[in-house]
This record gives structure tokens, sequence and C-alpha cells, in this order.
């Protein structure tokens, strides 16, 4: 099996090309089916010349970036679509950064619409504009989801895309990273996601947070199978496993996967057109709180610039990384893939004499460096925010991190926070939930805001009433609401 996963502009037609090619729905949202905007990763898969191709299906809307990241994250091999009538979009060259940036090498170029447009130039532009970031690019193709043309030149390219991806060894070491869970009544916890490599059995032993968990059964592509073997889709049902302790982010490693970091020494992969800036400023100069994309994971950081060139990275909480992993840095502030990093060094030595050096930053989130005024559990709180922006942190979370009721009063009065009744989230959370509403069908209800938004109708309910009060929404007599005009 190979596993290839969408990219590209909002509306460009890649959840069409998927059904086109696949016969099936990668929509799994009746929100995303209604509303003809791929909010989550869907899933679909079709079988070319004996092979098994499964595709996973990525948002293109900018709000929606951290769920295009989670799909491209475990995948070796990309249907980069752009449409021929729009050409190189904004988020074409964010999905095109993304690509670079975790080193992905087999990538498919399609061009759509082309009933609509000729589509060689915005084919020429794309290529251009991908080989401007390193992108090799193996093919490309013109189509018509609405005519069909260029759909059978399109499949026969797919298969060899999906055959050029070749299997890793099925003896490397396990790591699921995990997309999706759920509960299935009379099975448990069941968890999703692309498994890059390895070899999984019914009855195996699986490692999760440390803890050893052990596999129920497996599906891929909807059918029950003894043994999954990488590159696949897979579907685990894991045995005595609550649902709530293995949600995306989280990864399912082999038993003998080392000790999971928190801190990174990583090479910098430079993002901007080295043919057209020297290298100096091609290599950027990286903000102090940023979010690291890898795999499905979404986990703030602090960077630190050692002398060497290289960054290190403190990750607010450990992941199963190794060196040589790729992964994304993305700043969640300006919404902007800012560089690529590939790890060199695995919780590298950061204290001399059993004492730490102070001359380099605190580290996060556990100490506070000397003549910062910020306690390091806002810190830690602000970076979470930072990377869920639209989801609220647990009390027990808060409690870990040590906030005050004082600090969050004072985190709201600068504006890092947002204090909605009980629900703390971060500074302009209102401004976001208003951009989404605003995208919405009108009217709307609570179910479609709070799938729109990616978050719980704990948050999405005080964030809908505050926008009513501001006179942005107003509640309609049926319980529905609708923007109000400007």
């Amino acid at each position: 099996m190979a596993v290839v996963a969408t990219a590209g502009h909002v509306d460009h037609g890649k959840s069409t090309l998927v059904r086109l090619l696949t016969g099936q729905e990668p929509d799994r949202w009746a929100e995303e089916r209604r509303r003809g905007l791929t909010i989550d990763l869907g899933y679909a898969w079709t079988d070319i010349d004996g092979q098994r191709v499964s595709l996973v299906d990525v948002p293109g809307h900018e709000h929606f970036t951290g769920n295009m990241l989670a799909g491209l994250g475990p995948v070796d091999a990309v249907l980069f679509v752009v449409a021929a009538d729009d050409g190189w979009s904004a988020q074409s060259r964010e999905h095109a950064r993304a690509v670079a940036a975790l080193g992905i090498e087999h990538l498919l170029l399609v061009v759509t619409r082309c009933d609509l447009a000729d589509g060689v130039p915005a084919r020429e532009q794309s290529l251009d504009r991908l080989a401007a970031l390193g992108v090799e690019v193996a093919e490309s193709v013109l189509v018509s989801g609405a005519t069909g043309a260029g759909l059978p030149e399109l499949r026969a390219a797919l298969g060899r895309l999906a055959a050029a991806a070749a299997p890793r060894a099925p003896d490397d070491p396990v790591r699921l990273w995990v997309d999706r869970s759920f509960s299935i009544r009379g099975a448990g916890t069941v968890a999703t996601g692309t498994l890059p490599q390895g070899r999984i059995a019914v009855g195996d032993e699986l490692l999760l947070d440390g803890e050893a968990v052990g596999v129920r059964g497996l599906q891929t592509c909807g059918e029950d199978v003894p043994v999954v073997v990488g590159p696949a889709r897979v579907a685990v049902n894991l045995r005595g496993v609550e649902v709530g302790r293995v949600g995306r982010g989280t990864a399912l490693t082999d038993v003998h996967w080392p000790a999971h970091p928190s801190v990174l020494d990583v090479d910098l992969v430079p993002l901007e057109p080295v043919t057209l800036v020297p290298a100096a400023v091609a290599t950027p100069r990286l903000p102090r709180e940023l979010t690291l994309h890898v795999g499905t994971a979404a986990v703030p950081v602090r960077t630190q610039a050692l002398p060497d060139g290289r960054v290190r990275l403190r990750l607010a909480h450990p992941l199963p990384l190794v060196v040589g992993d790729r992964a994304v840095l993305r700043d969640p502030g300006r919404h902007e893939v800012l560089a690529g990093a590939r790890v060199r060094v695995v919780d590298p030595p950061t204290r001399r004499g059993g004492r730490r050096d102070r001359s380099e930053p605190a580290a996060y989130p556990g100490d506070v460096k000397p003549g910062d005024e910020t306690p390091p559990g806002v810190r830690a709180l602000v970076a979470w925010l930072g990377a869920h922006p639209l989801q609220a942190p647990s009390r027990e979370q808060l409690d870990g991190w040590a906030v005050t009721a004082a600090d969050l009063a004072a985190a709201a009065d600068r504006g890092e926070v947002t204090r909605l009744g009980g629900v703390v989230l971060t500074g302009d959370a209102v401004d976001r939930a208003e951009a989404v509403v605003r995208e919405l069908d009108q009217p709307f209800t609570v179910g479609a805001a709070t799938r729109a938004m990616g978050t719980s109708r704990r948050v999405a309910v005080p964030l809908l009433e505050r926008l009513d009060s501001t006179l942005v929404t107003r509640r309609l007599p049926d319980g529905t609401r609708e923007v109000r005009r400007r």
C-alpha cells in the first residue's frame, strides 16, 4: 500500500479529485458536505494496477492549517492541486512550504478546472514556485473534474507515484501518529492513523505515553486484518484504553522505542526561494515561541539559537522523536510556516556541573530566566493556546502549569488570554470565532459552529454568547443564529 495526501489552496478541487479517483466521499461531516468545504482530514482508497493507494484529503482553508499539517506529517507522497482558472494562491504557497519543510520527495502536480481555463500557465507557474522551494515534481497532469478530461492520465500517474514511494522494511520500529480516535460499543477505543513503517499484528503490545497497551483488532481500508505493514492507513482497536487518552497528536510506538525527548537540537530547513535571496537571508531568524508540527502533533516550543548555527527547541511536553525526524516550525500568531526542522540531537546536555548555564534561556516551561516577569506557567499557557486557539485547557492543565487566578487576570489585562466565564482562550479567540461564523451558511446551529471552530460546546457556547452581546450575531426564535448585517 501507499499513502498519498492531497495539498493545495481551498476550493481548487482536492476533494473532487479524491471522489473521482476512489468513488468515495472523503468529507466525513455533514457540515463539510453541506458547505462544500473540507474542514478536517478525510480518507478514501482505490486500487491502481494491483496496488492499494490510500488518500488523505486535507483542508485548504487557512483556518484549518493545523489539520492540513496533521495530514501531511506522516506521509511520503503528495497530490498537489492547483486550479487552472485561479493559479498559484495563498494556501498553495503555505502548503508547498509545508511539503518542503517536511522533505516530502514524491509529488504529483495536478492542474484542475482545465475546462475553465488553459492549464499550461498555471502548471508552469506552479512548477517554478515548487522548484524555488527545492520541491521536486515527479509528473504534472492537466485535468477537468467536470468533463473527465485527463482523469485516466491522472490515475496512471498516481499509480506511478505510489510505486515510487517504496515501502520501508517491515521490521522497522513502529510509530503510529494518531489522527482520529473514537469508541465503538462492545469493542472499545479505536485509534486511526498513517503507519509509515513497521508491522502491527493483532495481539501485539505497543506503548502509549510509556505504558504498554494491547492490540485487540486491526482494520485497513474498512477490512479486518490480522497484520498491517507500513506504509498503510490503519485502525487499531486498543484493549483497556479510554478514548480520551489517545487523541490526535498522540503516538503508538514499538515497545522498544527510546524515551521521549523534551529538548531537541535541530538544523533549520530554510523555505525562502534560495535562488532569489542570499543564504543569510534565506535562513530565518525565529521568534522565541513557535509551534512544532510533527506527525499529527502540534506542540508549543521555545527556540534558542546555538553558536553552531543549530536551534534548540524546548517542547511543552515530550514527543517520540529520534534523530533524522523532519518537522515544521510555524508561527501561530502570523499563521505562517517559517521553516523546516531536522532533528540532530535529542535531549542534549543543558546543565554543567549539576547547574543550568544561566546564559541559556530558561528551560521551557519550568524555570524563569532572570529579568523575565511573566510567570513560566503563563508562558506555557499562552504557547499552548497559540497552537490551540479555539480550544480551552482543562483545569488539570492549568493546575499543572501552576497558573493562578491572579496570573490569568494579569494575562487578560495584557491581551494574552480571553476569559469567558470558566473558559480560558487565546487573546484573539472572539475575533477568530467571528471569522468562522461569518463563513457559515446562515442561519447556523450551535453544532455547526462548534464543528467549524474545531472545538467543543463548552467553548463554542460562551463564544457565541459573546458574539451575541457585541451585536455580531443574533439568536433567532428557533434557537439558530445568524450574523447581523454590517
